[in-house]
């Protein structure tokens, strides 16, 4: 399933974190795409939030991780600053992905090959100032149907 939306403004942006988040489970692994400003940190907020978690959601370009607690736990990596995975790198990233968290990765094209599959996949483009397009991927069978069991994003 392939979902495309343009002209998503940051109140649209919220719509989708909020119907994304309710289609999210531990073990999922989501691998978020586009330029700086696109809008991945914020989506990732929103689906933060939406997940229950009350800390500053923030992007972790400096430490390459964070860990948040809501209902689920949630690990958000970014991995802009790294050029490629050393296989020391590697082993800390794989600690990441597993069954009892859902797995957001911002800028995952350092470590496609140490990630594993994903369930999800999120494009955003910048469109204008305040727009943006927004390319949502369910990868997996599992991760479609609970998109569409969660009714419509606005």
């Amino acid at each position: 399933m392939v979902l495309i939306r343009r002209g998503v403004t940051l109140l649209g942006l919220e719509r989708i974190g909020r119907r994304l988040a309710g289609a999210l489970r531990p073990g999922d692994l989501v691998l978020l795409y586009g330029p700086l400003g696109a809008g991945k940190t914020t989506l990732v907020r929103m689906i933060a939030g939406v997940l229950g978690v009350s800390d500053a959601v923030r992007s972790p370009s400096f430490t390459i991780a964070n860990v948040y607690s809501g209902r689920v736990l949630i690990y958000h990596l970014d991995l802009y600053r790294l050029e490629g995975i050393e296989d020391d790198d590697a082993l800390a990233l794989e600690e990441y992905v597993g069954m009892d968290a859902v797995t957001l990765v911002e800028w995952p094209e350092a470590g496609l090959e140490r990630l594993g599959a994903p369930a999800w996949t999120i494009h955003l483009a910048h469109e204008s100032l305040y727009e943006r397009t927004v390319e949502i991927t369910a990868v997996t069978p599992e991760a479609c149907r609970r998109w569409e069991e969660t009714g419509r994003d606005g």
